[in-house]
């Protein structure tokens, strides 16, 4: 009888336990259990037949094996054999001396007694860059029902996608409890071709395409992206931990979940850098300057994790969207979060920014115009990670001369030259001035050269106390460099309002 009672008791506690709200995607802590020893002879398997090496590193190659056992690796190109022993727990990894690039197929062998050979084949050597996010780094160059039509002209895009020396690996979206020592589904290095590319990141792919056609390089993009995610989900919790504002989000929004289950594998991998598409989740969290923390932490937890010094970290403004959907066009909660992503630059070193100002839909959160996405990353790479001589920032603000109701706009020198507007279309009015009532009305602006000079309106308070651009919700705008790199937004007061 009391063996029965202690049954029903037990499953009362379980009906209870599944009534409860739960995440989309649960996450079930793992049990207590003593340290792993490997036992099966395995290759990391993000180290595949296709895959594009890191050129100028040591090549890292790692797997687990049956405690101190030899392992023998063989490089087509290296010129002798390197050889590992694992450790007491089955874990081993070697390092293939640094290479240049090399876009002729290579070969790899991994081989211990006992066990069969692992051969690769057709591997490159070139730049490896790992690029995450969310949706909007997740849409592919073609069609994806029932939220995304493609990229413009992607019927075209796909067709001339023949680039064999672009390699893809998309990694599968895997929430996971603790930093996962390998992938669990693993998903396999693509070759661009016409057939695979419609299924390609669009904002990876362009900027992989612009990075190969430029440098003349191989190129590997290493895409990890969920639609829908946090940028706490992406950051590894030591460095959420190391921050006393941070260490509240941990156990938020599945935090460092994505970081461990599609980041975390790769940690050991050799990479060039880092582009990131995120932030339409976070855009009203409280309070909203947490953001410039939170992003500025995940990249200094991601380094960390890489331990390859200050990798290069690229990241996109989200676009203009009329988020509420209902047309008003005085909001300004989104632009007050894309000021949060541009403070991010100044938080860590090696950062830098793509603006979207006039690459947005208002009606759609997923804008067609990725190859402006990829391409502006690209640049941003090519002039500061490449040391190119290529603009890639468009205007930015530096100051402001009042002078009765006329008001003159200087910009950051070298950012604004050949200052124009798209098509020579007539300047989307989006500056506004304000008075020391600090209500903002809307100027009229004209190109004076490398300047913009505005004319406040009858009724404000003279003189100009402060000026906006673009700083609502979702101004399309069309002003830009002669390099066709749009304007930054900006405000240049602290106001509430």
């Amino acid at each position: 009888m009391k063996q029965r009672l202690f049954v029903c008791l037990v499953c009362l506690l379980i009906i209870a336990g599944c009534k409860k709200d739960s995440p989309t995607h649960t996450i079930v802590p793992p049990p207590t259990q003593p340290p792993v020893t490997y036992e099966v002879f395995s290759v990391a398997k993000v180290l595949q037949s296709n895959m594009v090496i890191q050129r100028d590193k040591p090549a890292k190659i790692w797997g687990t094996a049956k405690p101190t056992t030899v392992i023998t690796i063989n490089a087509s190109w290296n010129n002798a054999p390197i050889t590992a022993t694992s450790t007491a727990a089955g874990t081993w990894e070697a390092y293939i001396p640094a290479s240049p690039a090399n876009a002729l197929p290579q070969t790899l062998s991994i081989a211990t007694p006992g066990e069969k050979d692992v051969a690769y084949n057709n591997i490159l050597i070139g730049d490896v860059w790992v690029c995450a996010g969310q949706s909007n780094m997740n849409m592919p160059v073609g069609p994806l029902a029932p939220s995304f039509g493609g990229v413009e002209n992607y019927a075209a895009e796909i067709a001339a996608a023949n680039y064999p020396q672009i390699r893809s690996y998309t990694v599968k979206e895997d929430y996971e409890p603790a930093p996962a020592a390998d992938f669990s589904n693993p998903a396999s290095w693509v070759v661009c071709s016409p057939e695979n590319a419609g299924s390609l990141s669009a904002t990876a792919y362009f900027f992989a395409r612009k990075l190969h056609v430029d440098l003349q390089v191989p190129i590997g993009i290493i895409v990890s992206s969920v639609n829908g995610s946090w940028c706490e989900t992406w950051t590894n919790k030591a460095a959420l931990q190391n921050d006393p504002q941070l260490s509240g989000y941990i156990g938020q929004n599945q935090s460092s979940a994505l970081f461990n289950g599609m980041i975390a594998p790769i940690t050991k991998l050799s990479v060039k850098g880092f582009t990131w598409y995120q932030g339409e989740n976070n855009q009203k969290m409280a309070p909203l300057t947490d953001y410039t923390k939170l992003n500025a932490a995940l990249i200094k937890g991601w380094r960390a994790e890489f331990n390859q010094g200050e990798l290069p970290f690229y990241y996109v403004q989200i676009t203009p969207f009329d988020d509420d959907g209902g047309g008003n066009p005085t909001l300004n909660y989104l632009a007050k979060f894309r000021e949060t992503q541009a403070n991010v630059r100044t938080s860590v070193p090696a950062a830098g920014m793509v603006i979207t100002m006039d690459a947005g839909e208002v009606t759609n959160h997923h804008p067609k115009y990725k190859k402006q996405v990829g391409d502006r990353l690209a640049l941003l790479a090519l002039s500061n990670t490449y040391g190119k001589p290529v603009q890639s920032v468009g205007p930015q603000y530096a100051s402001f001369t009042p002078n009765g109701n006329s008001v003159t706009v200087n910009f950051t020198s070298g950012t604004a030259t050949g200052l124009n507007t798209i098509g020579n279309a007539p300047i989307n009015q989006f500056f506004f001035v304000a008075g020391a009532d600090q209500v903002f009305r809307k100027a009229t602006a004209t190109i004076s050269g490398d300047k913009i000079i505005l004319t406040a309106p009858n009724g404000t308070p003279l003189p100009v106390a402060a000026v906006r651009y673009a700083f609502t919700n979702f101004p399309i705008t069309n002003l830009q460099n002669a390099a066709g790199l749009p304007m930054e937004p900006f405000r240049t007061d602290s106001w509430a309002n």
